[in-house]
């Protein structure tokens, strides 16, 4: 992956997850905190993968 999709990623989970993690009480190391993280990231892979499918990158030639 290359670093311009890392920080897509990046920006896209943090903006899934920000809503969960704001109603977290500050435990900065508790579970809750760290499936929230999980969750997010793995949501915002499965929307890249859809929009990959659905626009596939066409070769520069």
């Amino acid at each position: 992956m290359d670093e311009g999709r890392k920080r897509v990623l990046g920006i896209m989970a943090a903006i899934l997850g920000v809503r969960k993690l704001s109603n977290l009480d500050g435990l900065p190391n508790s579970p809750r905190l760290q499936v929230t993280i999980y969750d997010s990231i793995m949501m915002a892979e499965k929307i890249l993968k859809r929009i990959d499918d659905m626009f596939p990158v066409r070769n520069a030639r």
